[in-house]
């Protein structure tokens, strides 16, 4: 319970100190205004369909370049009159108005193939599509009318504020990708404390580094998808871009901050030197996000010279240990000082970057790909389709409830393709319902009608800022602003209460049951995401190996090979998040699926700090463990393919040793073999 009130605290800390409540004080405005203006002027129908125009599209306007806001505005308008039309028209007979939400529904889920954005603009037109039967418009051309112009207005304030600032997502993206930089320095400076337990410290790391690269891929969509600013690169264009490329650099370095902790307290026990390693990570994270702050600057080279002193007194072993923390320390310092103070340039050779982006597939071929059992996207279609056919017959059956469509509308929020995501939306949909019924029923009691469509525009404000950042709160806010506003336009208080309650129930329970008919499992894909994996590890392996410092042929070969494992070890780590929530959760081997994921990971950032020696012209690997490391991760992938997750085997125990590339790869090779050859004797 208090982890959860921290947690709402946090999130409404968060939007009013951050651009949140500027894009929800703009979506807010834009459904309000025009709604307001045609009831001042006697056209009350008119100001209904603009409004819900502008509220339904407003929330496919997720973060993005100027090209990918002009592109999403002229597809969301004319996807969304489409639909609107279409299923005005539909509700002439009850059963075209079943084929037509079915239809609509499926064809719009399967945009996802197409990526996020599509998906969101999916989303939104099968809500519009569940809207518009509530309504059942008398005349399909005039209601498309409305909603194509409620679009049309909102897209206008969006497109002048994305001309005016086109930064503006970006700038958001690097500060977030900063502070969760700092947070990740901030759990490593903890590792060097030997009065902190280490329970958990993996688990911890490896969330924050899914954070981390889920940012990264944000900024690089933002940065790189608009072809013409990057062709046309200006000084500000390349600022940012420098800021980027530093960013992904220091999180290399971040992730290569010393990852043995159990061995580091041992051999630095009684030297007096961890204090001052700890003190200079924190400095760092607290540098990154207060850049001016001047007793950070003068601690830092107070820092630097005790731990300067120090190698020079230490014993030859520890002295080297701690030579390479240093370098990775002043690595990082560096690095943070160039993303605060940036020497761009303008390069004339910049389209290589646009190699880092991750284009999403709108071929044809790509899309009848999808249409088969095995695709997640094609399964999910087929759920929220069979959805949307109960719910029809339901709402068709039950002509007479006014508010029925609010049946479909909770199953099409609600649904989500992971079984775990599911359950945590119908939990926050609930109770938000919930709390939401029971503020709206206590104002409608209390408080006069000005105050009432007051609160309702809070409402609104507070949904839009919550959305994204947690939902039961959003819930919660729109809940408030339903029943406000509908007893105020429509009256019969108890009505409006009892639909929302019963059909939000309703909706939930068969929403859960549909998990299970169309499944959508992580469990069986775990197999294949360690062998992605260990199979990315091995070629960003290859690509240090072949680094030299200086050369921007082969540090560009090697981020783009550090960006592939990376989205493999996050692709991994958020099936393994899923499949724990899963049924078939009990049938799986955690002990072993957890030990190859962390030997992984491990190898992954024993990789990024052997780069790091690498560009500095220190890598001293011999052909011999080269060879070795090779082979460990060939016989690991070889045997992965093999194993049997659901049955129980021994893990090998690792031994005492200082934690290096040659044994971790060797751990992988012996933990895999062990497994297929307990599976085969078992």
């Amino acid at each position: 319970m208090w982890f959860s009130l921290k947690k709402i605290f946090s999130a409404v800390s968060r939007v009013f100190t951050s651009e949140h409540t500027v894009d929800a004080l703009r979506n807010t405005l834009s459904v309000i205004m025009p709604i307001v203006f045609f009831y001042k002027i006697g056209w009350p129908t008119t100001g209904i369909g603009v409004g819900i125009g502008a509220l339904m599209i407003c929330m496919t306007d997720l973060p993005g370049n100027r090209s990918d806001k002009f592109r999403a505005a002229w597809i969301s308008v004319l996807i969304f009159t489409i639909i609107a039309m279409l299923t005005a028209w539909s509700t002439i007979s009850p059963m075209l108005m079943i084929v037509v939400v079915v239809f609509v529904t499926f064809l719009l889920t399967m945009g996802a193939v197409m990526g996020q954005r599509m998906a969101g603009i999916g989303l939104m037109g099968i809500i519009l599509a569940t809207f518009t039967i509530g309504l059942k418009p008398k005349d399909p051309l005039l209601y498309g009318n409305y909603i194509f112009w409620g679009g049309v207005w909102y897209y206008l304030i969006s497109l002048l504020q994305i001309s005016v600032f086109p930064y503006r997502s970006l700038r958001r993206a690097i500060k977030q990708t900063e502070e969760q930089t700092a947070a990740l320095l901030r759990l490593r400076a903890k590792g060097y404390n030997p009065k902190i337990s280490l329970s958990g410290f993996n688990q911890r790391n490896m969330r924050l580094h899914l954070k981390l690269a889920n940012s990264h891929e944000l900024i690089r969509q933002l940065l790189l998808s608009d072809r013409k600013a990057i062709q046309q690169l200006n000084l500000k264009t390349a600022v940012f871009l420098e800021k980027s490329i530093n960013l992904i650099d220091l999180y290399e370095q971040v992730s290569a901050v010393h990852y043995d902790y159990p061995y580091l307290r041992r051999q630095f026990e009684s030297t007096g030197v961890l204090p001052f390693i700890q003190q200079s990570i924190e400095l760092l994270a607290t540098s990154l996000v207060k850049p001016q702050h001047q007793l950070t600057i003068t601690q830092w080279e107070d820092l630097r010279k005790a731990l300067a002193y120090k190698v020079e007194i230490l014993e030859e072993s520890k002295k080297n240990l701690l030579r390479q923390i240093l370098a990775n320390i002043d690595e990082i310092y560096a690095l943070i000082t160039s993303i605060h103070q940036p020497q761009a340039y303008l390069d004339q050779s910049t389209e290589r970057y646009r190699d880092f982006l991750t284009l999403t597939p709108v071929q044809a071929k790509s899309f009848k790909s999808h249409f088969s059992l095995r695709s997640p996207i094609f399964r999910f279609a087929l759920r929220l389709s069979a959805l949307s056919l109960v719910a029809m017959l339901l709402i068709t059956w039950l002509t007479k409830e006014h508010y029925s469509y609010w049946l479909l509308l909770t199953m099409v929020i609600v649904s989500r393709p992971s079984y775990g995501q599911t359950i945590k939306r119908n939990a926050e949909r609930v109770v938000g319902t919930a709390l939401g019924l029971l503020i709206g029923w206590s104002l409608s009691q209390y408080v006069a009608t000005p105050v009432q469509l007051l609160v309702s525009v809070f409402g609104l404000f507070g949904f839009f800022a919550f959305n994204r950042i947690i939902y039961s709160l959003s819930a919660v806010c729109i809940t408030v602003a339903v029943i406000l506003c509908l007893n105020v336009y429509d009256g019969n208080l108890w009505k409006l209460v009892s639909d929302r309650a019963v059909f939000t129930i309703l909706g939930v329970l068969l929403c859960l049951g549909a998990t299970f008919v169309f499944p959508i499992w992580n469990a069986p894909r775990l197999s294949h995401l360690m062998t992605e994996v260990v199979k990315a590890n091995l070629l960003y392996f290859q690509a240090v190996v072949k680094l030299k410092p200086n050369d921007p042929n082969t540090i560009h070969q090697t981020r783009l090979a550090r960006k592939l494992s990376h989205q493999q070890l996050s692709a991994l780590s958020e099936a393994v998040y899923a499949a724990q929530k899963e049924p078939l959760k009990r049938k799986l081997n955690w002990s072993l699926i957890k030990r190859i994921q962390l030997f992984s990971y491990q190898f992954n950032v024993l990789t990024a700090a052997f780069a790091g020696l690498q560009k500095q012209g220190g890598g001293n690997f011999s052909a011999a463990d080269i060879f070795e490391v090779e082979r460990n991760l060939q016989q690991s992938l070889a045997n992965i393919k093999q194993i049997e997750l659901t049955e129980a085997t021994d893990l090998p125990i690792w031994e005492d040793k200082p934690m290096q590339l040659v044994e971790v790869s060797g751990y992988l090779a012996a933990l895999s073999a062990n497994a297929v050859k307990q599976s085969q004797y078992l």
